[in-house]
Order: C-alpha cells, then sequence, then structure tokens
C-alpha cells in the first residue's frame, strides 16, 4: 500500500462490509419472520416487511465504499482494483436502494393498492437487472480475460450464463410485472419461469465452478441463498390461485 489513499479506502471498504454482514443477518432475520407472519394470514406482515426491506437498502449502501474503493483505485493505480467491479456496487445501489426505500415507505399504507403495486412492478425488474449487472461486470472482469484460445465447453457455458440467464429472468420479470400492474391476471407459468431462470444462474455457476477453477475462487462471492428460488419456482405452479393480502384483507394481486 504505496499511495496514501490506499490504506483509508481499503479501511473504509472493510469496515462498511463488516457492519454490513450484520445488517444483512438482520434483514434475513425480518425476512424469515415476515415468511411465517404471511403463512399465517397475520397483517404485521407488512411491517416486518418494511423493515427487512429497510435493513437490506442499508446493505447495499453499506457496498458503495467497494465501489468507490475499485473506482478510485483504478484511476490511481491501486493493486487489486478494478472498474467494472466499482461499477457494480455502484449500479447495485443505484438500482435496488431507492426503489427499496419507496417500497418500503409505502407499505406503511397497506390500503394504498395502487402504490404498491407501482413500486413492486417497478423493484422487482430492477432488483433482477442490478444482479445482472453485478455478475456481467464480474465476468468481464476476471472471467472474459481467460480468451478464446482457453475456452472449453463449460467456461463456454459458463460464459453464456453470465451474459444470459439473469437477463432472460429480467425481461420474463418485467413481463409479470407489467401483467400485475395493469391489475391483470399474473401468468403463473412466467412467474414460475422468472424465480427459475433466476435461481438457476447460481447452479449452473456452481456447476461450472466444479470444471473451471477460477471459477471456483469466486464462489464466495455469489449469492448462494438464491439456488432455492427454483424450488419457489416449482411450487408456485402447483398453486391454482395466489395473491397477497393487506391489512384490510383484500388481495392486491
Amino acid at each position: 500500500m504505496d499511495h496514501p489513499f490506499a490504506f483509508p479506502l481499503v479501511a473504509l471498504q472493510e469496515f462498511a462490509a463488516t457492519i454490513g454482514l450484520f445488517v444483512n443477518l438482520i434483514a434475513a432475520i425480518f425476512a424469515f419472520e415476515c415468511t411465517i407472519l404471511f403463512v399465517k394470514n397475520d397483517k404485521k406482515w407488512f411491517k416486518t416487511l418494511r423493515r427487512a426491506l429497510i435493513f437490506e437498502a442499508i446493505w447495499f449502501i453499506l457496498l458503495i465504499p467497494t465501489g468507490v474503493h475499485h473506482l478510485v483505485g483504478a484511476v490511481l493505480p491501486l493493486f487489486y482494483t478494478n472498474v467494472y467491479v466499482g461499477l457494480s456496487y455502484f449500479l447495485q445501489a443505484l438500482l435496488i436502494v431507492p426503489t427499496f426505500i419507496i417500497l418500503s415507505y409505502n407499505l406503511k399504507k397497506p390500503q394504498n393498492h395502487a402504490s404498491i403495486r407501482k413500486w413492486i412492478s417497478i423493484t422487482a425488474p430492477l432488483f433482477v437487472l442490478a444482479f445482472w449487472f453485478k455478475y456481467l461486470f464480474l465476468w468481464i472482469d476476471t472471467l472474459s480475460p481467460l480468451g478464446p484460445r482457453q475456452a472449453t465447453l463449460m467456461s463456454t457455458v459458463g460464459a453464456a450464463n453470465s451474459m444470459l440467464t439473469l437477463l432472460i429472468a429480467g425481461v420474463v420479470t418485467s413481463v409479470v410485472c407489467l401483467a400485475f400492474y395493469r391489475k391483470k391476471k399474473v401468468n403463473k407459468w412466467l412467474l414460475s419461469a422468472a424465480l427459475i431462470l433466476f435461481g438457476s444462474y447460481f447452479i449452473i455457476y456452481d456447476l461450472v465452478s466444479i470444471w473451471v477453477p477460477v471459477y471456483y475462487s469466486f464462489l464466495y462471492l455469489t449469492d448462494f441463498w438464491m439456488i432455492v428460488l427454483p424450488i419457489l419456482g416449482i411450487a408456485v405452479l402447483k398453486l391454482k390461485s395466489f395473491g397477497v393480502n393487506t391489512a384490510n384483507h383484500q388481495e392486491i394481486w
């Protein structure tokens, strides 16, 4: 760390990341509680969901120092920094934080169906898009430099997965949310497809990492928990109908 800016940038990044781990854990606890309340048809689930969204928004805010470190480090330059990684963290915060906060605010009034519909329809596609940017830039930064000469069948599968899977999931999510916003019947097949595609990215990544060592070296950076989404997607297909109840037990689907 010969550059005078190196230590404060790294220290700020690590401090924010450490705090972020606890914030993310709290968000997960609230999300789990929200799920239990929702299953029990307890109207308090709206309040708990609001808390989960706020803490998750804080988690993404705490990623910004990492983005600053990589962007500034790429200019100075510093070791182990990359402009694509910096942009990834900034785009995650830009696309997720405002929508999570606004959606959380609107959930204060569950009877305001139109506003909740609107912000769910905006938040969901942008959330998927943020993750597409994250993993696309990760691939551009660390995996694409391998080049075609070192390409194998599994590395080609990994490349296609990084470029297309989450992008297609985002498009399908947008179609589902558009129908939801327009108060049309939500196509459960499309909703299921969006969930399965989202989760499948991580399953494919994990499988590719078995044969491509460089993928394995970045496995700890993946959102591994999302591999459960295909299970949720399959469960959606088995439902005859589904909806979300507000505090007044009216449906907003």
